[in-house]
Formats: structure tokens, sequence, C-alpha cells
């Protein structure tokens, strides 16, 4: 081939070039006459996209059945703001506000809505039928089983008889042993990291999340998992542990975006694919050595204690659990019940030091009943009124509860705090009340 042009025209759009160099041919494009034809189409559909945004905007802010109920507009037209504050962290604070502003029923979403009436909690939680659970609002159970939060109907009711008697009165009383050895490290380790600070400030709140840590895992797996209160040293493994359950919370905020979820959610497991695995292996690890060592009554009590002997892999007798499902319940409860028992303990600290006259009343209560350390015990402090004052507000305050439990309403609708809520949207009491 030797050096020259060659040109090739395609009717009405483009024409090829191509320039022979040796043996190589280099090619350009060159437009020749554009099909205006395209151009125009693709105007036209994104004007109607704009159309059908603005007729949606107009129909979800006058017409929807949710438009009688106040809120801010661009929250009634969208879902974005409720998982922008959602992913923030904030969302709690910003309900505050917008209840402050529009009252006690307030719109939030597209197809939601958020009451902070007292007397709507028995109507959305307890009376029958059930309402049920908002999926979106739900964290797939990584094994495909479910556990107390996840699972509804029968599923929910034998996981509940199974698991209950780990909270009974007399399991509590059993299991106290624990939590005071727990309590006893975490004061001996408040101490020493006091001595240690040059101003005997310490960070009480990381403290609190290692005791809680310890303490839950060692009753729900029969041992503590890392032992955080022993040394002195800082344990980044906690943050990793609990890694997945922050990005858990972006992944169901993006379950409402499709299919932007597709896409994020894949990577977001792909990103927490080794803590997962690792945290599910050693979960496994610790209840398979609880459960070989059988019954321990009179040595020690634990919440997988009434579980011993009694695991069914049907899955279909009532008050029996399945070993996947055991596995996913004692996952599933570390993760709750140490960042709520962290919060709660933190909000209480940060409330009693901000108020120095009910800090003082409190120490008051507590040094005029027990003399020393040794005497205060899970049961000791059982009716004590101040404390058990300080606790009850501090859930009213500022309840540890990270969403506030969204329900579904049946396509018939429901009649809530005597509010017609028409069917088919969500409805959820939140968990906090206005100072």
């Amino acid at each position: 081939m030797t050096a020259g042009q060659v040109q090739y025209a395609l009717p009405g759009t483009w024409e090829i070039v191509g320039i022979c160099i040796g043996s190589y041919v280099v090619v350009s494009l060159s437009i020749t006459s554009f099909p205006f034809f395209i151009v125009s189409s693709l105007a036209c559909e994104l004007i109607k996209s704009k159309q059908y945004l603005l007729i949606s905007a107009v129909y979800l802010v006058f017409f929807h059945p949710l438009a009688k109920f106040p809120g801010p507009r661009w929250w009634a037209v969208s879902r974005i703001p409720w998982a922008y504050h959602v992913i923030k962290g904030d969302l709690w604070s910003v309900l505050d506000r917008l209840h402050e502003k529009y009252g006690n029923i307030v719109r939030i979403a597209p197809d939601e809505t958020t009451t902070i009436n007292p007397a709507a909690w028995k109507d959305i939680y307890v009376t029958k039928p059930v309402l049920a659970k908002d999926p979106y609002s739900l964290t797939p159970p990584l094994n495909g089983a479910h556990s107390l939060f996840t699972a509804e109907g029968d599923v929910h009711r034998r996981l509940r008889g199974a698991l209950v008697n780990g909270f009974a009165d007399r399991a509590l009383r059993d299991q106290a042993p624990i939590v005071e050895g727990y309590a006893n490290q975490l004061i001996a380790r408040l101490r020493r990291e006091a001595d240690k600070s040059a101003n005997g400030c310490v960070n009480i709140q990381r403290l609190y999340g290692y005791a809680t840590f310890d303490t839950v895992t060692d009753l729900s797996f029969g041992e503590s998992l890392l032992n955080t209160l022993e040394s002195d040293s800082e344990n980044d493994e906690i943050k990793a542990f609990f890694l997945h359950a922050k990005f858990s919370t972006i992944r169901n905020c993006l379950s409402r975006f499709s299919p932007l979820d597709i896409f994020l959610g894949l990577f977001l497991l792909g990103v927490t694919r080794k803590t997962r695995e690792r945290n599910w292996r050693l979960t496994t690890e610790k209840i398979n050595r609880r459960l070989a060592r059988g019954d321990l009554t009179g040595v020690r009590s634990d919440l997988l204690t009434p579980l011993v002997g009694k695991l069914d892999e049907t899955g279909g007798v009532k008050g029996t659990i399945t070993k996947a499902e055991l596995t996913t319940n004692q996952l599933a409860f570390v993760i709750a019940d140490c960042q709520l028992t962290t919060v709660a303990l933190a909000t209480a600290t940060y409330l009693l030091l901000r108020d120095p006259s009910k800090w003082r009343r409190l120490v008051d209560e507590i040094r005029s009943r027990f003399s020393s350390d040794a005497e205060i015990t899970v049961q000791s402090t059982q009716g004590v009124p101040y404390l058990e004052a300080v606790i009850n507000e501090t859930m009213r305050f500022r309840h540890p509860t990270p969403i506030s439990l969204p329900r579904c309403i049946p396509p018939e609708g429901r009649i809530l705090d005597g509010q017609v809520i028409p069917g088919n949207v969500s409805r959820y009491s939140s968990s906090f009340e206005r100072e």
C-alpha cells in the first residue's frame, strides 16, 4: 500500500477519510451533515422528562394522599433530604426542628410521616393487626437467616419464643456476675486512665464502648470477643467490627434510589466483605465453643444458656431456633446492644455534667446508700429512686435507638392517633421528645 488518500461518504451523516502511509492507514471522521432529527428527539425527551418531574412534584405537594400533612416541600417531593441526614447522622436533630416548626405530625418524605404524639405509639406498634416493618429500614441477613429485627409473623413469634428466656428476670439475675465483673473492670480502667491524664480528664464514651462490648459479647457468645478493658492500649478492632454496620446505613438509604442502589450496593458490599467475613467467622467460632460446653447451670448463665440442646434445624417447631438463626441473632444483639448502651450511658453522663445540681444529688444518693464498691451490685441498685429517674429521663430525652422503627400502612389504610392514614405509605413514631 502506498501513500495516498481514500474517501468514503456515509450518506447524510459522516465522511470517512483514510490516509495511507506505508502499510498503515490513519482514519479520521468528519461530519458532513449531522442528522438533526436526533437532536430534535433528544430535546423532546428532555422536555418530557422535565414536564414529568414538574407534574410529579405538583402532585406530591398538592394532590398526594399525604399532602394534608405539613412539612417542608422539598422533603415531600424527594427522599434525598431524608437520606442525606440519615447518612450524616443528624436526622434526629433535624426532625426535632421540623416538629418544632410544623407540629406533632410532619411529612418527611413522599410516602412517610412522623409523629411525636405518645398516643400514636400504641396504634403503630401494638394494636392488632400489627403493622408490617418497613423493608427499606432492614439490613438483609448475611446468611439468609432472619433475626428478631428482620423477621415477621410466625417466624418472629418462633424466634421470640426461643430467645425470650434469656431475658427473663431470673436469667438476668443469674447473669449478674458477668455484668458486675466487667463493671469492676471499667472502674479500674477509669482510675488508671485518670491517673495517667495530666488534667484528670478521660474519654469516658470510649471506655463505655469497651465495657459494653466486653459485656455483651460475653453474654452473647459465651466469652468476651476482644477483652478490651484488660489492657490500657487502644483497641482499633472494635472499629473494624462495627464498620459494616455503618455501611449498612448507607446501603439501606440507597435501596430507595434504583438503580443507584445496585451499583453502590455492590461496591459497599465489596468494601466491607473482609470485615463481614471476619465478624462472621469469629461469631461462629465463639458460639460453637459455647454450645460445645453444654449446660453450665450453676457455673455461669448467659443468653445461650436457655438454648443449649434446643436447636432445631427444621425451623418449624414452636420455641426453637436453627443454628443459622442463632448466629444471626447473636451477632445482631452485639451490634445493637453495644451501640445503644454506649449512647445511653454517654448521654446520661453528659446530661448530669451539664447540670451539677443533679449530678450532686445522684452522688449523694449513691454514697449514702453504699459504703464501698463491693456493695454496688445489679441487685442492690434496684429501686434506687433518683438513679432510676436519671435512667428514665435519659431514655425519654435521648432514646439511643438510631432509627424510628418505621411501619407500613396496609392498602386499605389505618386510623392512627385519630388520623386516617392512606394505604401504602410508611409512618413511624419518633423516638425522642422535645426538651
